[in-house]
């Protein structure tokens, strides 16, 4: 039985690394006495795969993960045992079974929401905003250096951007961003950011952003879709 499941990682779980959560599901499966399958060769593994990985300290509010079990059961039932087994801040949403030959997670997801809050360093006027954001999206390109290992390394991150706005709520702007995602990699939020202060002259105090990536979807000819909608 393969299971496709939504979860939320938020409040202190959104400091938990990508490679940890995988280990926190595992065991929260082993604890909750369901049985998983495993990967042959050497060093067998559970077969547990995620979507892209949230960057720590980012929040998720409609996470995925694929999971394949060693016999058929109850969804409802797998859902309340592995809840009772997991730290706070990640709850089971919503699952389903999937088809035998169904696509794995980064195979079909291809684009993710952010909803990044970052307060002003300075004020700024709704119309100068609005100025701000329509000038960096009319840029055909946009360089930023990102730091590797290798060093800097510099990557025009405009092509990834789907869509962005920002409204003012008091002394904070909070921003919409809707971005590609590909085996070819992504953009992170605080890069966007980052170059809309830059480039824009913002006053943004980005040491004080908070970002939750409100979900990571499958995005067709303009329209998206959760999923767990694909068979």
């Amino acid at each position: 039985m393969r299971l496709r499941i939504a979860y939320t990682k938020i409040e202190d779980a959104r400091y938990i690394a990508h490679l940890d959560l995988t280990r926190v599901f595992e065991r929260a499966i082993r604890r909750a006495e369901i049985k998983m399958s495993y990967s042959e060769g050497f060093n067998p593994r559970p077969k547990i795969s995620f979507g892209f990985a949230l960057a720590v300290g980012t929040e998720g509010e409609r996470e995925y993960v694929d999971i394949d079990l060693q016999q058929d059961m109850d969804l409802g039932e797998v859902l309340a045992r592995v809840q009772e087994q997991l730290p706070p801040g990640i709850r089971l949403l919503q699952g389903r079974a999937l088809d035998s030959g169904a696509k794995s997670l980064m195979a079909v997801l291809n684009a993710a929401s952010y909803r990044i809050r970052v307060p002003m360093a300075l004020p700024i006027l709704p119309e100068r905003l609005q100025e701000a954001v329509s000038a960096w999206l009319a840029r055909e390109h946009v360089t930023f250096s990102r730091y590797t290992k290798k060093g800097p390394t510099d990557k025009d991150i405009r092509p990834w951007i789907k869509q962005l706005t920002g409204e003012i709520q008091g002394d904070e702007i909070f921003f919409d961003l809707e971005v590609e995602m590909g085996n070819a990699g992504s953009v992170r939020p605080e890069e966007v950011l980052a170059s809309l202060r830059e480039l824009e002259n913002l006053p943004l105090d980005l040491d004080a952003q908070h970002v939750v990536r409100t979900g990571v979807h499958v995005s067709y000819e303009g329209e998206k879709s959760s999923p767990l909608e694909e068979r």
